[in-house]
């Protein structure tokens, strides 16, 4: 949703600059006027977005890092024409209107259509609420970084081998444990918990990565920052997925 909080109109005068004569007539080049665009990205709740980007074709207000901690945004655009005017943060479904820009126009925007989200909750009672979309399965390569997965890589009681996609579960329900034998490694330890599917499936699974003692891992941008959190297995107690 959209609301214009104020549009001051002004003229804009466009210089010309002349560049040749030909048959006594005389050709100016038109230099296409800019103005400001100032606002505000909010939430359904009032509270400011940061880190959101503002664009109109090849204008954005990420080259400034977007919106800043108070949700305020300024872009310059060309004046007197229509453009389409494009608000996207990874939180929010995007929002794109039409507009013609004046100088000082402040248009503000409301953000109402959250994406997905994750919650993790930790063995310490914290909880942390991340998107959905930038969420991972991870395990750390030595001297290397994480391998990052939507899907889990699991195996199930019967030896089956099951990947399912992290927007179909449900919940991964902890504590994570380590058991020395799996139905899909016989190497060493590997980490075992229950989960829920949205199917309304429960069941206990092994996490096949960990069948190499690699250290498990669980990410995504977290809401409230904007920030990328990383939560080792060993410290979470349940994630719940919407």
């Amino acid at each position: 949703m959209l609301t214009l909080s104020r549009i001051v109109a002004s003229s804009l005068i466009a210089a010309a600059v002349p560049l040749f004569a030909d048959n006594g007539r005389q050709h100016v080049a038109v230099a296409t006027p800019t103005v400001t665009i100032r606002g505000v990205v909010r939430d359904n709740n009032g509270a400011p977005v940061a880190g959101a980007y503002v664009r109109s074709g090849t204008y954005s207000s990420s080259r400034n890092n977007g919106t800043k901690a108070d949700g305020k945004y300024s872009l310059t655009v060309p004046g007197g024409r229509p453009i389409l005017l494009t608000i996207e943060d990874f939180a929010f479904e995007p929002v794109t209107v039409s507009m013609t820009p004046t100088a000082d126009a402040t248009v503000d925007f409301t953000l109402t259509i959250s994406r997905p989200t994750v919650t993790v909750k930790l063995t310490n009672d914290e909880k942390h609420v991340l998107d959905l979309g930038t969420s991972r399965f991870a395990y750390y390569i030595i001297f290397a970084n994480y391998a990052r997965f939507n899907n889990a890589n699991l195996c199930k009681t019967d030896g089956s081998a099951f990947a399912p996609h992290k927007s179909e579960f449900a919940k991964i329900v902890g504590p994570f444990s380590l058991v020395n034998f799996s139905p899909c490694c016989s190497r060493g330890p590997v980490v075992t918990a229950n989960v829920e599917m949205k199917s309304g499936e429960k069941m206990q699974v092994y996490f096949n990565e960990s069948c190499d003692g690699s250290e498990l891992i669980f990410l995504g941008r977290e809401r409230a920052t904007g920030l990328y959190d990383y939560f080792k297995f060993d410290d979470i107690a349940e994630i719940e997925f919407q």
